[in-house]
């Protein structure tokens, strides 16, 4: 989901039980001296509402440029007094002084997908004052052994099956080492053990998020497993705030780690589960029953060619390519003296093969520029 589509921010801006327990908490911390932090603040539900309940300043810091949406909607709200827009990552901007309260939305997905937790914590060190209060304060990820036939069926067991006279079962050794994340489709999900606690966070003390954690499940109910359900709580002041699939929906969806072939649990075996995750890494997980034990990987999930793999390893000597010499080009030349245009007609010049016209060369230069300038 890109944070710049309105149509990302809306289920998070307009997510009421979300906001509600965010309120809640938020209603208990902030008096008229605080100084609040929003941080990844998209279009500013929590710091509008950090204003609303009396705040003295509030800073909204966010990379994207829906902030400038969000500046008019703090004006549209007469809060441009109190309330402060900063674009950029928080490792980039500046705050003017130490915060009392840091509000963030920093949890993805199953907690830890994508890789925000490593800011909130750099927030934390550099501008919460000592005393103050992260809303929310701490996570705990779970997971359990389910069986979801009609969700399997659907997203892996389908490329077993013949389409159109045509076989494309070679993809189902790919899709099974994914992790999906479906915020409806696990509700009916059947619990074939307790959930049980894979990792817990407190915000105040982590300073890393490397997960590698063993479990032990055991089966209660018996049936088909056919994967692991994982999700996250947070807590939001003294209350937790539970993504599980079984819970009334929020904007975070749960995580399915399938298993390949399914295997037929009984009540009272113990089942071993590891899940492994390096921060920015790739996911792993694996179970061991009595009768059998399998592994899965996402980084099995996408078909990489030998000649991509070997680019990722560590001994790997790179050479450029022509687009990578482009790059090197406009990278030298980008020094505030040259326009897009003149940088596009070099390219041409000396790259005619790659970039035939000004208006390829231009796109090129405009996407660098997007994510370097």
């Amino acid at each position: 989901m890109s944070y710049l589509l309105l149509q990302g921010q809306q289920v998070m801006t307009l997510d009421a039980r979300r906001n509600a327990a965010y309120l809640q908490a938020m209603q208990a911390v902030i008096t008229p001296d605080s100084v609040v932090l929003d941080l990844g603040a998209g279009l500013g539900i929590f710091g509008l509402l950090a204003a609303q309940l009396g705040a003295k300043r509030v800073y909204m810091v966010e990379p994207e440029d829906i902030i400038s949406l969000t500046q008019q909607i703090v004006k549209a709200n007469g809060y441009s007094d109190r309330i402060q827009c900063l674009q950029g990552k928080i490792e980039e901007v500046t705050i003017p002084e130490p915060v009392d309260v840091i509000i963030s939305v920093f949890t993805g997905n199953f907690l830890l997908s994508e890789d925000l937790l490593p800011s909130l914590f750099y927030a934390r060190d550099r501008y919460l004052k000592p005393g103050g209060v992260l809303i929310p304060s701490a996570a705990v990820m779970e997971t359990v052994p389910a069986s979801v036939p009609a969700f399997y069926e659907r997203e892996i067991a389908v490329w077993s099956n013949p389409h159109l006279n045509l076989d494309h079962s070679p993809v189902r050794s790919y899709v099974s080492q994914a992790m999906f994340f479906a915020r409806q489709d696990l509700g009916q999900a059947q619990y074939l053990a307790e959930p049980e606690k894979v990792m817990a966070l407190d915000f105040y003390q982590a300073t890393d998020t490397n997960c590698r954690v063993e479990i032990h499940h055991t089966i209660t109910q018996a049936g088909i497993c056919h994967g692991w359900i994982g999700w996250f709580k947070m807590l939001l002041g003294d209350q937790w705030l539970s993504t599980a699939p079984h819970e009334p929906p929020l904007h975070w969806s749960s995580a399915f780690m399938p298993i390949d072939p399914p295997v037929a649990f009984e009540v009272g075996e113990t089942v071993t589960f590891k899940l492994q995750r390096p921060p920015y890494g790739d996911w792993i997980w694996q179970f061991k029953s009595q009768q059998t034990q399998q592994q899965r990987s996402t980084f099995f999930s996408v078909p990489n060619t030998l000649k991509t793999l070997q680019k990722m390893a560590p001994a790997y000597q790179p050479n450029l390519n022509t687009k990578g010499k482009a790059v090197h080009y406009i990278l030298a030349h980008a020094d505030g003296t040259h326009s897009v245009q003149e940088l596009a007609q070099q390219l041409v010049s000396l790259f005619p093969d790659t970039f035939a016209t000004d208006q390829k060369a231009t796109k090129f230069i405009q996407t660098l520029v997007s994510w370097l300038a």
